[in-house]
């Protein structure tokens, strides 16, 4: 039977196309996404993108998780300025107070309604749903499925200060008790209903959310370990950790910023698993090249000697300091190379990773004389 030829071979296909085709929610084509937002770093987006253009995907969700204070909220609002530079209306669902407007206003963000910026300051995952409910509600009431509907950003932060409502009721009448086993089942519950709403319209959406040491080191998660509610819901996930920047070398030097590692923990469109380090400065933010110059070096397409580059497909030399030379033209090599990004300092690894590490030695020594025993 030749390709193609099936649904004029069978009726009842024809049947079936068009009685699907009339079902409320039922999508009957299967398409990549129509755009994407940067992250506000050409190496972040290659990671998860597999495009150093590209980043966060429309109608997909997005997770960026790592232990506290590695740069979530940060990598969020990068990603919120870079998507209203593309003309997205932007909704900030807020439940730790750190996106406030004078935060998002300091890393380049037009806050205000009358610049398409809707904050929300929730408490609950009830509350969450509410909020996005109503959004996406009136969304469609509007514009339905049209492709030309605006672009929405929705960035929800963190998943891991909302309460369920029973923990709430608790706080209100003086008792601490918890709700963990309700707590974890509503958030899958949520983002799961989330990825079916937004999967067809102009809308995508990005979350913050914490990890946990992994206390099995045989389960071969890493150090860390992602929530299941975040890990089975999402279509992408980027892990990130910190180093501290300093300025200078010894115990007297001063701390500028943090080196942020980042992890392609889970993607659908590149090889996952492929690893950055880039330099984020307190008072500058985040460069769109940083980390290029290292990838580059990793890559063979910059030779390093001493303090000394050399871009090796035209052999102009150059130091750190004057990278911006040669930016565009290593961007655009790295992006014809098709080689795992993997621009992390093997000689930089955290405390966790070596304890890991020493740990599975360990485990493996004592098998092995248990085994002479």
């Amino acid at each position: 039977m030749a390709k193609g030829k099936v649904s004029s071979k069978f009726g009842f296909l024809d049947e079936f196309n068009k009685s699907t085709a009339k079902m409320e929610g039922v999508v009957t084509t299967s398409l990549p996404p129509r755009y994407w937002h940067s992250f506000g770093n050409y190496l972040m987006n290659a990671i998860m993108a597999g495009d150093f253009q590209r980043g966060h995907a429309q109608g997909r969700i997005t997770g960026i998780v790592g232990p506290s204070g590695a740069g979530k909220s940060f990598i969020i609002g990068n990603s919120v300025r870079e998507a209203q530079k593309d003309g997205a209306l932007i909704l900030i669902i807020d439940s730790e107070n750190a996106l406030d407007d004078d935060y998002m206003t300091k890393i380049g963000v037009e806050v205000g309604e009358e610049n398409g910026y809707y904050y929300r300051g929730v408490r609950t995952i009830s509350q969450v749903t509410a909020v996005v409910s109503s959004f996406i509600k009136n969304y469609r009431k509007e514009f339905g499925t049209d492709l030309d509907a605006p672009k929405v950003f929705i960035a929800i932060d963190s998943l891991d200060m909302l309460m369920t409502d029973t923990e709430l009721d608790h706080y209100n009448s003086g008792d601490q008790k918890g709700d963990q086993g309700q707590r974890a089942k509503q958030i899958k519950a949520m983002l799961r209903t989330f990825v079916q709403d937004i999967k067809e319209l102009n809308v995508t959406m990005a979350v913050t959310g914490q990890v946990y040491k992994n206390q099995d080191i045989k389960n071969g998660e890493g150090v860390w370990v992602v929530n299941d509610a975040v890990k089975y819901s999402l279509s992408q996930i980027i892990m990130v950790t910190k180093l501290k920047l300093k300025d200078g070398a010894g115990q007297g030097a001063e701390v500028t910023g943090i080196r942020l590692r980042a992890n392609g923990y889970k993607t659908r469109f590149t090889k996952p698993f492929q690893a950055i380090e880039l330099q984020v400065p307190y008072d500058d933010g985040i460069d769109p090249y940083s980390g290029l110059l290292e990838a580059a070096v990793s890559q063979k397409i910059v030779t390093q000697g001493g303090a000394w580059y050399t871009l090796n497909s035209s052999g102009e030399k150059f130091q750190s300091k004057n990278f911006s030379k040669v930016q565009d033209q290593v961007l655009k090599e790295l992006s014809e190379n098709k080689n795992p990004l993997m621009a992390v300092s093997e000689d930089e690894e955290d405390t966790a990773n070596v304890a890991r590490k020493t740990a599975v030695q360990t485990l493996l020594e004592n098998a092995e004389n248990a085994n002479k025993g």
